[in-house]
Order: C-alpha cells, then structure tokens, then sequence
C-alpha cells in the first residue's frame, strides 16, 4: 500500500546479489509449510509486516502448493557460470540448473546467448537494456510481425513475456528494429571503461547499457549509451555499434 519492496527469505530463496545490491529490507522466514496450514504460519510470521505484503506471499505459497513445482533456486555465487554452460529453459518454467547471478558488466555476451537459448535466431530487438545482473528485452514475435514484448532476464532465466504498447511505432518497427547478431556484445566493458573515463563523475558507477536503433535519424545502425551515475552528477556517452564515441551528455 505504501510502495515499498521487502524480499521474503526462506530456506528454499535466500538473499541474493541484487537484493544485498538494492538495500531491500529482508524477511527472514525460518519454515514455510506448503498448504493451508503453511500460508496461515506465515500469516503470522508476518503479522507486524503488513497485510500487503502477507497477502501476496499467501498467494505465491497457494500458488506453488496447487502446481506442486519447487520454483528455482536463487543462491549467490561465488562463482558466476562458466562460459557456455545453459542454464535457461523455456520462458516462465523453473529451470532444474542452478541459478547463478552472472555479471553481464564483465561478459555481456551472456545476454545475447540467454536470450538466443529461449527465443532462438534471429532477434530482431526493438531495444535491449543491460544492467550488472539482469536484461530487459523488448523483441518482435516472429509468428505476429507486427507483435513486439518485452522479456527480462534474471538469475539467469529468461521470463515470460509481456506485451509492449508500440502506439505510434507500430507503423514504423522497420526503422527501428535491428538484429542482435549485427552487434558485438565483447565491446561493452570496453566501452563501461571509456565511458567513466569521459564523464569522470565523483564517485561514478555505470548503472546501465542502453541499445537502440535511432529511428529519428538516417543511422541505421544501432547505438550504444552508457549511463554513469555519481554522488554530484550523472551523463552518459554515446557509441556507434562498433564502438567509436559519437557524443557525451553530461
């Protein structure tokens, strides 16, 4: 009711990366019992919580309780998952292979061949956002051309798709989609390094990786945005698909 996020930790979902990352509060849940008896427990685990929150954790134990499926795994790593090892499986299905937290940062390569696993070749991307340890997708859907939805990938996982409103784009996907293979992914920490040389902001941290197809200009091919977030300031450099500095905003 009032906005705020908490992450609910049983022995099943313990804290990971991006939730240590994100300062979310932490809910720790000794056992959770599946079932009615479970979900009133935990009803009173999380009485001082809030009904909002209690609410929606009743309904993902009910939820997990009707399909019987245990959801994955969420353990940090120590380690993030050697190159060319899948762990993604079908968009929305739990996955029976551990769920590491890769850092794209270091390997954005990772992205294109998570989402190549699930959605196969080509994608045709409208745009792709890259942070440390997830990817929000938005692609057309190969079957219904004029379709375009938005997945994201976390630990790992490709989820399921959800519908994107291209409003006034939809008459113009043909001057903004591109294909992911036209793009080398092995630039991007290259690029994170440059892009926090030019701004050189206090404290600077690359928060995101934006790719697009800028439809309103004669580019046609895509382009990279780097963004940098400091403690007085914030901007971002532009790159051409290749790598070469078009412009800094700052």
């Amino acid at each position: 009711m009032c906005g705020a996020s908490s992450f609910i930790q049983t022995q099943r979902r313990p804290v990971t990366q991006q939730v240590h990352a994100q300062h979310l509060p932490v809910i720790h849940v000794p056992h959770v019992q599946r079932g009615c008896v479970g979900a009133v427990t935990l009803l009173a685990v999380l009485g001082g919580v809030g009904a909002a929150i209690a609410g929606i954790v009743v309904s993902y134990i009910a939820s997990s309780a009707a399909t019987a499926v245990t959801p994955p795994s969420l353990t940090p790593p120590a380690v993030a998952t050697p190159a060319g090892t899948s762990a993604v499986g079908d968009p929305g299905k739990p996955s029976t292979a551990p769920s590491l937290e890769e850092d794209y940062f270091a390997d954005a390569s990772r992205v294109k061949a998570r989402y190549q696993a699930v959605l196969g070749k080509p994608i045709m991307a409208k745009e792709l956002v890259i942070f440390q340890y997830y990817a929000t997708l938005e692609a057309q859907d190969r079957k219904k051309p004029d379709h375009v939805d938005s997945y994201k990938l976390w630990a790992n996982k490709v989820e399921r798709p959800q519908a994107v409103r291209l409003g006034g784009e939809k008459g113009a996907l043909g001057q903004i989609l591109f294909s992911l293979d036209s793009v080398d992914f092995a630039i991007v920490p290259r690029l994170l390094k440059q892009a926090l040389a030019e701004l050189k902001i206090e404290e600077g941290k690359v928060t995101h990786v934006y790719l697009e197809r800028d439809g309103s200009t004669a580019r046609r091919e895509p382009i990279w945005r780097v963004f940098v977030n400091g403690s007085r300031d914030s901007g971002f450099v532009e790159f051409s698909v290749t790598g070469e500095k078009l412009r800094t905003s700052q």
